[in-house]
């Protein structure tokens, strides 16, 4: 109930912000729903079958005419990757989280600039929403700012950004600047286009300091004996995807590689794929492959893709899945990783399945 009464308030708050306007004009409310059958099939381990739901609402508030307000409410618990909630736990009540909460200016003196601070949606640039650096739950939190113009054909998109990870009261902070550049051309009547782009991430204080979030899983980066990461994160990376539309049907191929200059091995990352299709109404439908490789101390492994590999570094493998559009905002979707976890002599097989039902509202 405390839940509940804290939303309202949210919504509350957000509208007072609209004077000449009504509530029901300056609130938009949307959601989405998800009810997940996954099975995982870890080499050495039983073998896990486990339905899961996701349950996410957000609502964005108009303060006045350059600036919003974002809150956003989702299941699952405090993990920063995951908004997935597992049914067990003798029918207990699931846990509802603040997902994002966050205010965006867009100043009328510089067209094309937009301001936000809080925690908010992941504002990088991921070929094809890929995951080799970011999981697509990653929702940082500090300020960043967003300059995008227009040149005719040709579109410019630079993002800077200070996102805080740890503040510790007996200790220097963690934190991350960050920073990366996108450029698209679309072509063929806009049928076409191709982006290249590239980012520097640099996490400061991360050698000696514990793993982040859970200081007793590093998720496959390097540690000593107490748990501390040995390396530092200075990730430099270049990605880029072309799109074309044969017929009716959008073809995109995309890349991604990663390296962070601040280890002298197991340093590299690099990711591949292809999708073909596109489940956007009734009947559509889409496909996706990709392939990726991702050594120990390439990114921090708390942020990747938590599905790949069962989440973390020191990987490789294949992802493959497909969506169908089977009623309006209603779509199935299946997804199989086929991963191998450990670059080196000892490795695992991982073998994921995800069978989907999302409800978009």
């Amino acid at each position: 109930m405390n839940k509940i009464a804290i939303a309202a308030g949210c919504v509350l708050m957000l509208s007072i912000g609209s004077r000449a306007e009504s509530w029901t004009e300056s609130i938009k409310v949307q959601g989405d729903l998800r009810y997940r059958h996954e099975l995982i099939d870890q080499e050495g381990d039983e073998v896990r079958n486990r339905h899961r739901i996701r349950a996410r609402i957000g609502i964005e508030g108009k303060v006045n005419e350059t600036t919003q307000a974002f809150i956003h409410l989702a299941t699952g618990s405090d993990d920063p990757v995951s908004t997935n909630q597992t049914l067990d736990d003798g029918f207990s009540g699931k846990s509802i989280m603040l997902n994002m909460a966050y205010l965006k200016i867009q100043p009328e003196q510089i067209t094309g600039l937009s301001i936000s601070g809080g925690k908010f949606e992941n504002p990088f640039f991921k070929p094809g929403k890929s995951e080799l650096i970011w999981d697509s739950d990653f929702n940082p939190e500090g300020g960043v700012a967003n300059f995008q113009k227009d040149f005719n054909n040709i579109t410019l998109n630079v993002i800077g950004a200070g996102l805080w990870i740890d503040e510790r009261s007996s200790d220097k902070d963690s934190w991350l600047a960050a920073g990366q550049g996108l450029m698209k051309f679309q072509m063929n009547e806009k049928k076409s286009n191709v982006a290249f782009g590239g980012g520097y991430f640099n996490y400061v204080n991360t050698a000696g300091y514990k793993s982040f979030f859970d200081s007793e899983n590093p998720m496959g980066n390097s540690v000593d004996t107490n748990g501390h990461y040995t390396e530092d994160y200075q990730l430099l990376e270049l990605c880029g995807e072309g799109s074309h539309h044969f017929g009716k049907i959008p073809v995109t191929v995309m890349g991604d590689f990663i390296t962070n200059t601040a280890a002298d091995s197991n340093n590299t990352g690099w990711l591949a794929g292809i999708i073909i299709g596109k489940a956007k109404k009734p009947g559509s439908w889409g496909f996706r492959y990709i392939y990726r490789q991702l050594e120990k101390d390439a990114v921090i492994g708390m942020y990747t893709d938590s599905d790949f590999r069962g989440g973390g570094t020191d990987a490789k493998g294949h992802e493959m899945g497909g969506d169908y559009q089977i009623a309006g905002n209603s779509t199935f979707s299946v997804t199989y990783f086929i991963n191998t976890i450990g670059l080196g002599d000892a490795q695992t097989d991982f073998n994921r399945l995800q069978v989907d039902l999302q409800l978009k509202f």
